[in-house]
């Protein structure tokens, strides 16, 4: 019996031993011969039978790139012979670590016969890049959109001043993801052919587009979302007398073009006055860990509900590009998606005049809610930041570098109010206001806004959030507003 049970657990090992290990995904890093620069790899490999497994490899080098086929086995050790465009030949042995995702070894190039060289030998390091998805999804949904302040004219021409416009249909270019490492690296994901087409009356988190994206292994305090700024609009708006016209100087016109309405551009400037690309950055509630060669599935909220601004100066109506603001709101979530609401002062969820010149519509709220139940995240702008989060700053993760993190307190309590307290800065170690509203059931209902300005903000009574009981204020700013999308 005691020697069948040795054998039995020989074997065990030897079998756990034998297993192959999934060399399956995209690999970067470099590769150096005696005598010569470092070149970058990448590689993109399929298992076909295991331990077999194919794919290709690609070599960048300062005057060219290289593409070549190649095949390998391996289970932990591996080979992997290259046949490559230009004639040469690349083999590659090594082996993984399979907890750091980290491939590396020895590497022979042997040189395109025409060139007459012998062959060159050095090393190599590959890591494993993490799938990951970007799902673009619709905000919230302009269910709302025909309740209005006022009746609509006949033969409208808009009122001079500041308009937020929510465009019927958009085109908005993500260029990138920049995920914000707790140890104080950042990690840049290119987004490629990343361009969603909204359309304001598509239904609430339907989906938009999906993007994919590599990023490293490890932990993570926050992401940001790159955002091209030149955005691509289409409006018809004959209540109040916005369209979008190819034709018109400004883009904009006070009468119908022409045949139907045409998508028109326009560029916000880019950080200082420069550059093409914005960015939309927001922080996690927890630290994201991303495992070597793991999924990550990156949600992101799509909303153009009065976010692009125009002027009106003698009928004549013209896009308000003077602030590097991005034409879209965005809410990036790593915990996925299940409410969206919009509440705003002006009743309506289409164009709608401003009471001043402001970059935002101030005293709206929006709220996202990764769970149908549990509010996430608002975004009620103020002077200053105007964002909160589901979490104490007391146990989110923070940037190293500047103490930025989620903060806020935000939940809905018992009795239906939801309330959160907004920061003088990101650190959080001094607020500037605490605000409170009834949640509304249904498009068109209304709730009041009651906000205190404050120095300090009490911690929740238990838990990390307000839904254990909003603590008690003395407004001094209110306001009514409209669930007018959701």
């Amino acid at each position: 019996m005691a020697r069948a049970l040795i054998a039995a657990v020989v074997v065990g090992a030897a079998t756990a031993l034998a297993a192959a290990y999934d060399f399956t995904g995209h690999w970067v890093g470099t590769a150096k011969t005696s005598k010569r620069s470092a070149v970058t790899v990448s590689a993109d490999f399929a298992t076909t039978t295991a331990p077999r497994f194919a794919g290709s490899l690609t070599i960048v080098t300062g005057e060219e790139t290289v593409h070549c086929t190649a095949s390998g086995h391996g289970r932990r050790r591996m080979t992997v012979v290259a046949r490559c465009d230009d004639g040469g030949r690349v083999t590659l042995k090594g082996a993984v670590a399979v907890g750091s995702g980290t491939l590396s070894g020895r590497m022979v190039w042997v040189p395109p016969s025409h060139m007459h060289k012998r062959p060159k030998r050095g090393g190599f390091t590959l890591m494993r890049q993490t799938v990951g998805h970007a799902r673009i999804l619709h905000g919230p949904s302009t269910a709302g959109a025909s309740i209005t302040t006022e009746d609509p004219s006949p033969a409208a021409v808009p009122a001079d001043g500041h308009w937020a416009l929510s465009p019927d249909q958009s085109r908005v270019t993500l260029t990138s993801l920049t995920f914000q490492g707790i140890d104080g690296n950042v990690a840049t994901a290119d987004l490629t052919d990343c361009r969603p087409v909204y359309t304001r009356d598509g239904a609430a988190l339907s989906p938009l587009l999906d993007c994919p994206f590599d990023v490293p292994p490890g932990t993570y305090g926050g992401v940001g979302v790159g955002v091209g700024t030149t955005f691509d609009v289409m409006l018809s708006d004959a209540t109040n007398g916005f369209f979008s016209d190819p034709a018109s100087p400004t883009g904009l016109s006070t009468t119908p073009p022409a045949g139907d309405s045409q998508f028109v551009s326009f560029v916000v400037p880019g950080p200082g006055g420069q550059g093409d690309v914005l960015t939309a950055q927001t922080f996690f509630t927890s630290p994201l860990v991303v495992a070597p060669g793991a999924s990550v599935d990156l949600t992101i909220v799509e909303d153009m509900i009065h976010t692009v601004f125009a002027n009106v100066s003698g009928g004549a109506a013209s896009f308000d590009t003077s602030l590097p603001l991005p034409a879209v709101q965005l809410v990036p979530s790593v915990a996925g998606a299940g409410r969206v609401e919009f509440y705003s002062p002006t009743g309506t969820a289409l164009d709608a005049l401003m009471p001043g010149p402001t970059d935002d519509e101030s005293g709206s709220v929006r709220v996202f809610y990764a769970s149908p139940s549990e509010p996430s995240y608002v975004f009620s702008p103020v002077p200053g930041p105007s964002q909160a989060w589901n979490v104490s700053p007391a146990t989110s993760p923070a940037n190293p570098s500047s103490g930025f993190r989620a903060g806020g307190y935000l939940g809905l309590d018992a009795n239906g109010v939801l309330c959160w307290a907004l920061p003088a800065d990101y650190t959080y170690a001094q607020y500037s206001e605490i605000c409170e509203m009834s949640v509304v059931a249904s498009v068109g209902g209304t709730t009041t806004l009651r906000c205190q300005h404050v120095t300090t903000a009490p911690p929740p009574v238990s838990g990390d959030t307000y839904a254990s009981g909003c603590p008690a204020i003395t407004p001094d700013v209110q306001r009514t507003l409209t669930l007018v999308a959701r």
